[in-house]
């Protein structure tokens, strides 16, 4: 049993946290009338998300509650393809072998959408004339079971988009609602993997995976500071009892090492200088790793203005909802609400 649609709920769930918001509806204009976060630990049940999201929302006795939820499915993707010509672009059976060949992704086994790579529209081979393509999506398993968790926490999604590719939508038009000229490095870094990205102008030039994330530093901690095991390694990570402001840079040193192999192999082919880093997801106690990072390739954090760009957006505040200290994570529970192509498409 759904309840009414009379307010809006979109939900953000990572491995980290859950960012919910409660809105006057799904469709802009809206009002963000109320924000709250679930940080999640292993022992966090349904019920107790449930719970949660009842004290934002009112279920009315129903058992589930409509709502806009983004997601981060095990095993997601998003690679960046150019063709040879656009003409090439159009032939499906050639991008279902690229995808198969370059990417080692089966499309028989995967949810797979293909976007033009120029603005995010779906990409419509009878028509586009784009040869830059991005990938994007997830095991069809992955994206079963997370609509599953969803519905025994009392989530029906009325719309489940891959996070990853929706925080780079948002991204890209706040580069372009600011008038970005300079290229922005994009991470995504997760236990498991780690996907970099570079948007140009509201471009996705750059998409690439790194096949590892936070679970790979908790040995490395551990051996520097003696712990007894990685999980008393990994527990002190996610504390705020640690100041990492020293050790940091050692710990992330394969990742920044990525990142820096990115970073200038795209500026020497492009001629262009990133000048900005943009880190999702993560969780506020680890900001260190932002600046960590940012220190050491020697790029400005990106801290979007969030308040004057969903105004743009035709989203407004309600009273005693304040966003001026929310952290780039926030990112993706707001590009849920955005209808980016009310923008006009590509300049």
């Amino acid at each position: 049993m759904l309840n009414q649609k009379t307010k809006g709920l979109f939900v953000d769930i990572s491995e980290f946290s859950i960012l919910a918001a409660r809105t006057s509806g799904f469709d802009t204009p809206m009002v963000i009338e109320e924000l709250a976060e679930c940080p999640l630990s292993s022992d966090h049940s349904p019920e107790d998300i449930r719970a949660f999201l009842e004290q934002l929302v009112d279920y009315k006795g129903s058992r589930y509650f409509i709502s806009r939820a983004g997601v981060y499915p095990e095993g997601r993707f998003v690679r960046f393809y150019e063709a040879e010509s656009a003409g090439k672009a159009k032939d499906m059976a050639f991008l279902s072998e690229v995808l198969k060949s370059d990417f080692n992704i089966n499309p028989d086994q995967n949810s797979v959408a293909i976007l033009d790579a120029r603005d995010g529209s779906d990409f419509d081979p009878a028509s586009s004339l784009s040869k830059r393509l991005l990938f994007c999506g997830a095991p069809a398993a992955s994206f079963l079971s997370e609509q599953r968790q969803l519905l025994e926490c009392g989530i029906y999604p009325e719309r489940l988009e891959l996070s990853t590719v929706t925080t780079l939508g948002g991204v890209s038009d706040f580069a372009r609602f600011n008038e970005m000229m300079s290229p922005i490095l994009c991470v995504e870094l997760t236990s498991k993997t780690a996907n970099i990205f570079i948007i140009n102008q509201g471009q996705v030039d750059v998409a690439r995976p790194v096949s590892f994330g936070l679970d790979s530093l908790y040995s490395l901690l551990q051996r520097e500071l003696g712990l007894k095991d990685e999980a008393s390694a990994r527990k002190l990570f996610f504390s705020n009892t640690f100041d990492f402001a020293e050790m940091g840079p050692k710990l992330l040193r394969r990742m920044t090492k990525e990142l820096q192999a990115s970073t200038g192999f795209y500026e020497v082919q492009t001629g262009q200088t990133i000048d900005k880093v943009f880190i999702s997801v993560l969780p506020k106690n680890l900001d260190w790793v932002s600046k960590t990072v940012s220190d050491s390739l020697g790029l400005e954090i990106m801290q979007p203005n969030l308040e004057k760009w969903l105004e743009s957006l035709k989203i407004k505040l309600a009273e005693g909802v304040d966003v001026s200290n929310l952290g780039s994570r926030w990112m993706g529970l707001f590009s849920l609400m955005g209808e980016f192509h009310l923008r006009g498409g590509r300049k």
